[in-house]
């Protein structure tokens, strides 16, 4: 079977380089169509809002407190049996808070299934607490495990773990404040990056609201526990959806440059048209760094086992969203924000100022000639250009700054 998922993978992965190729060929007009896009990113929000509202948010242990109890059986039961067994438990000092089944393919257990039954076992999760919703005492948890063990047939305790209500709150809080800070740091990045503009942040922003809203959403609609795990993958995604949004920001600031250092204040910059090819000419990397990225997590979920699989599952959704949301959203929500703002090059972040700077000719000219007293640092084209000195007659160039937007 796992030579199955192997040539899965590598068949995944030579899609990915042919699915790459077709981008190379092809123009296609996102920003013309991205009223089409706004009414795709509010049918997954709202459903994903919906699973929220109607499903709430399946917390788990970090999150929550209280013990869990995780035991391995080979004889396929439901939620429902499991439920019915706890209900028997004749105690007022337990109370049953949460249950899950996830079905593996391997247990570490020294028994073997009977002879033409299938090779699987079902992992049987039980979330209790004691009378005040704080974590069991070992004794308690043993004798719950033993209670179930009588009533669901013979299984083997593969863990027992407790946090008590301190401990959950503290983490709850803790990724509250870890979340909100990556958005906040990943706006104030952006602001620098490019040119102390901070349209460039809110498009971004907003793209990674509605990855996170989509990944938590999603979570909640596959019965999914949110826990640390969960939280990390979510800080990933928050990471990899904004550095993608960065890597097309960037050619549309190159683009808007090279326009002006070409047409100079011959007229308006067309601005979607610069947009929507810069999309075009970042999509072959982005759609391939994602897929190459997924048929990775899909291994991961494939062998990693289900310790593996929830983290897997969250970063696949949110990869997706991620670039989804980094090409389709972010972009046309930039266009439409700069819409009420005319277009002027784009000030890469620097260090130090270098407006009026004065460098000789010579030194411009050739690079082998002895460097001046005063050095000076170069610079990419998509910052600061040189332009004509009109107002001297100094026969040297003046770096100087484009307009700010």
């Amino acid at each position: 079977m796992h030579y199955v998922g192997l040539l899965l993978w590598i068949v995944g992965f030579a899609a990915v380089v042919a699915w790459g190729q077709t981008f190379k060929k092809k123009t296609y007009n996102i920003i013309g169509r991205r009223g089409t896009f706004y009414i795709v990113s509010a049918i997954l929000v709202t459903v994903a809002l919906a699973s929220l509202g109607l499903n709430g948010v399946n917390k788990g242990l970090d999150f929550t407190g209280g013990t869990i109890i995780e035991a391995g059986i080979y004889e396929m039961t439901t939620v429902n049996e499991v439920r019915t067994a706890m209900d028997k438990f004749k105690s007022d000092e337990v109370t049953l808070s949460g249950i899950a089944i996830q079905t593996g393919t391997e247990m570490v257990d020294d028994q073997k299934p009977d002879e033409g039954k299938p090779a699987k076992f079902q992992r049987i999760i039980l979330r209790v607490v004691d009378e005040n919703g704080n974590q069991l005492q070992p004794a308690q948890a043993e004798q719950v495990f033993e209670h179930m063990k009588a009533e669901l047939g013979d299984m083997k305790q593969l863990r027992t773990a407790s946090i008590g209500p301190t401990i959950s709150g503290e983490l709850t809080n803790n990724a509250i404040k870890a979340v909100l800070l990556a958005l906040g740091l990943q706006l104030v990045y952006i602001f620098f990056r490019f040119g102390n503009q901070i349209r460039y942040g809110l498009a971004a922003d907003v793209a990674l609201v509605h990855d996170v809203i989509i990944m938590i959403g999603f979570y909640s609609l596959a019965g999914k526990e949110i826990d640390s795990p969960f939280v990390a993958a979510l800080l990933t995604v928050v990471g990899y959806s904004v550095m993608d949004s960065v890597v097309i920001f960037d050619r549309i600031r190159e683009n808007i440059n090279d326009w002006w250092d070409e047409h100079g204040d011959e007229g308006e910059a067309p601005y979607e048209e610069i947009v929507n090819d810069s999309i075009n000419q970042t999509m072959t990397r982005s759609i391939n760094t994602t897929l190459t990225t997924l048929v990775t997590l899909l291994a991961i979920y494939y062998f990693g086992g289900s310790t593996l699989q929830d983290f897997a599952f969250a970063l696949l959704v949110g990869i997706v969203s991620g670039a989804y949301s980094s090409i389709f959203l972010a972009s046309p929500i930039l266009v439409a924000i700069n819409s009420k703002y005319p277009i002027r090059p784009v000030q890469a972040m620097t260090w130090g100022s270098v407006d009026d700077e004065v460098v000789p000719e010579d030194y411009l000219e050739d690079e082998t000639d002895a460097a001046p007293q005063r050095p000076v640092r170069k610079t990419k084209k998509a910052g600061p250009k040189l332009v004509e000195d009109e107002e001297t007659n100094t026969g040297g160039r003046r770096r100087s700054r484009g307009k700010r937007s």
